[in-house]
């Protein structure tokens, strides 16, 4: 990577057909391959990135080349570390959305049916898969994730969860307002002879090019019904978690090399000399001794001074620190200073930059969801159609699940314990107040689990309430009955 490269985005893929045919298959992936090809080319630029491989290293100095100094600060690789670990550090788990559907679906409330999904994910190890796909669109803008019947099923989850890599994979959608996947495509290239080999899945077939485009394909069922490629974005711009700071990554890393090649050519100075005869052999002894003495002609002056022309360091640091606050305020990292005003939890969550994380951190749930959704649209046809499988399992739908993150499981636990119990006391569904505390892994778990002891709980607290309110009530009452019985000692006419 010798050139900067000047990046927006990832484009989409789109084709005009509405639907895919065994006459129109091979030129819609040829006109998609132009357009991966250039998403292809920036992936590679980001993913290099991001390991360290930046302009700076190729950058080639005009005067004194011999000092050339190649600082580097990889920021792209702290914004993504930060990224991946504050939004993802936490397993993504399912929770139930609600007691009551709308739809078409049997309104079973068993909860256990969202935990044996769970249990299915766990087995597949989605947690750690999801920090792998996290990486590829935290840093590409796009990542992929493939689902597809397991052929040997071991465990309780009929499907396998694949990671394939963006380089090589990509969607085609109809060029409308629907955007609808129409072809899921993953390829490779055979090592003998470079071959691309590619696999396109559509709704109902699945194509399969052994011998590249140029060559004949196989056509067989998609017995999924569904195509079992999703794609995953970042953001709608389709643009990596640094990419927007990357020029001005470029000119820190230009400004903290230029300082350090001021402060070699300060060592390395140049030595002149004005009215000063010397030899050779002097001038070994100038190198060797540090010193030199010599005498001027016909009474002139002799100088003998270094050249040199030092970089203001404190305005220089003012600048670099300006460009890092940019970098860490536009990425939404938070930075690392001492908070000001105050070092209460709300006045280093707002001054830090901690506020500003969490606000973009909610957005990409949204958009996070969003993919997870089809994807589990997927897992549930091939749940459907796994013959093992509890039919109560197989009841659940798309619209029964919501996606969960947990993030700052222990900032404030007090509070959110103190909240989480008075929203169950007040009759707030125990796992919707377990939820919204967020400080479970997987609350939907702790629900089920936690169930029977919440019920004894409650109950027994009803029981004491409604037994003090019983003698409070028994009491008045008595009161009551004794002041009817006593004699007016006002008057006897009324009595």
């Amino acid at each position: 990577m010798a050139e900067k490269m000047y990046l927006h985005g990832r484009r989409e893929i789109f084709t005009d057909e509405k639907i895919i045919t065994d006459n129109n298959i091979r030129k819609i992936l040829s006109d998609a391959f132009s357009v991966h090809n250039v998403n292809r080319a920036e992936i590679k630029y980001l993913m290099e990135y991001e390991k360290g491989i930046q302009p700076i290293l190729e950058r080639q100095k005009e005067f004194r080349p011999e000092i050339n100094v190649k600082c580097l600060e990889n920021h792209a690789a702290e914004i993504t570390s930060f990224k991946i670990g504050y939004e993802f550090g936490s397993p993504v788990t399912f929770v139930q959305r609600a007691n009551k559907e709308i739809n078409k679906c049997d309104s079973k409330q068993d909860d256990m049916r969202i935990s044996a999904l769970n249990e299915m994910m766990f087995e597949e190890n989605k947690p750690a898969k999801d920090i792998q796909l996290a990486r590829d669109f935290k840093v590409c803008g796009v990542g992929y994730r493939f689902v597809y019947p397991k052929k040997n099923k071991l465990g309780v989850a009929p499907f396998d969860l694949l990671v394939p890599n963006p380089m090589n994979t990509f969607v085609v959608k109809t060029n409308d307002a629907h955007k609808k996947v129409v072809l899921g495509v993953m390829y490779s290239v055979r090592t003998s002879d470079k071959t691309e080999i590619v696999g396109a899945y559509t709704e109902d077939f699945y194509y399969d090019f052994p011998n590249g485009l140029a060559g004949d394909f196989v056509k067989t069922a998609n017995l999924i019904g569904k195509i079992p490629i999703i794609e995953y974005v970042n953001n709608y711009e389709r643009m990596g978690c640094f990419e927007k700071v990357i020029p001005i990554m470029n000119a820190l890393n230009e400004a903290n090399s230029d300082r350090l090649n001021d402060l070699s050519q300060h060592v390395q100075s140049l030595l002149w000399g004005d009215n000063v005869e010397i030899d050779s052999d002097q001038y070994e002894e100038l190198r060797q001794e540090g010193m030199i003495i010599t005498k001027s002609s016909e009474g002139r002056k002799a100088i003998l001074q270094y050249l040199e022309s030092v970089i203001n360091q404190s305005e220089t640091q003012t600048l670099v620190d300006y460009m890092y606050d940019q970098i860490l305020q536009i990425a939404g990292v938070p930075g690392r200073k001492t908070a000001s005003g105050g070092n209460t939890g709300n006045a280093i969550m707002l001054s830090n930059g901690w506020d500003a994380a969490e606000t973009q951190a909610k957005s990409m749930e949204l958009i996070f969801g969003e993919s997870e959704r089809s994807m589990l649209d997927v897992v549930l046809a091939i749940i459907n159609n796994t013959s093992d499988i509890d039919e109560e399992i197989k009841s659940v739908c798309v619209s029964d699940v919501v996606t969960k993150f947990s993030r700052n499981r222990t900032y404030d636990l007090s509070s959110r314990v103190n909240s989480m119990a008075t929203m169950i006391n007040m009759g707030i569904d125990p796992l919707k107040a377990i939820s919204i505390v967020d400080i479970f892994d997987d609350p939907q778990q702790v629900s089920v689990d936690s169930a029977d002891r919440i019920d004894k709980v409650l109950f027994s607290e009803k029981k004491e309430n409604n037994a003090g309110t019983q003698d409070e009530v028994e009491k008045v009452f008595e009161d009551k009955t004794e002041e009817s019985v006593q004699p007016d000692k006002v008057s006897t006419i009324n009595g």
